[in-house]
């Protein structure tokens, strides 16, 4: 069946205009020129979605790495504490250096 309905889009089906005075031989041509219509316009749809859904994932991924404040960089440098969490930590990694000490 798939080779019929490429040979009839080969042959031109799409352009077939049937006339006013067929009967109803050309209802089943008109059904599968009305299903192959559908099924390429869902598929231009799903085409043009998946492109916008992509342009939204980088306009998300450019703003992610510009508010870390990487631009272009594969990875990302850590940042630096406050000098108040800073004291903190290294008064508490003393004190665990001191308690390991035998």
């Amino acid at each position: 069946m798939a080779s019929d309905i490429d040979g009839a889009i080969d042959a031109g089906l799409m352009a077939f205009r049937p006339c006013t005075c067929a009967g109803d031989e050309v209802v089943l041509v008109e059904q599968v020129r009305l299903r192959l219509r559908l099924a390429w316009d869902a598929r231009d749809r799903y085409r043009q979605r998946e492109a916008r859904l992509a342009g939204r994932a980088a306009e998300r991924e450019a703003k992610r790495l510009k508010a870390a404040g990487v631009s272009g960089v594969a990875g990302q440098a850590r940042p630096t504490l406050p000098t108040g969490a800073a004291a903190i930590l290294a008064r508490a990694k003393a004190k665990a250096a001191e308690r390991m000490k035998p």
